[in-house]
């Protein structure tokens, strides 16, 4: 009987669709956010403006974070 040899590899790092979506989505939230502060600050503010703006941009730049992080991961586990 043969033994299968025993093959440590890394965690997987591929990425998948459904990661670029939500990258995707992430950095469109951020410009969405940037462009409905701006355009509220020429048309006047408001504070359904600023909220909106502001949570648009606060989320995408959070949910970027995520991401930042684990491209730093990534790259520091490939390092090894």
């Amino acid at each position: 009987m043969r033994r299968a040899k025993s093959t440590t590899v890394g965690p997987d790092y591929r990425i998948s669709r459904a990661d670029y979506y939500q990258i995707t989505v992430s950095v469109l939230m951020v410009i969405l956010g940037v462009v409905i502060l701006f355009r509220s600050l020429q048309s006047g503010i408001s504070s359904m403006t600023l909220l909106v703006g502001g949570g648009f941009l606060g989320l995408g730049c959070y949910r970027l974070k995520f991401v930042v992080a684990y491209f730093m991961e990534r790259r520091k586990c490939s390092r090894r």
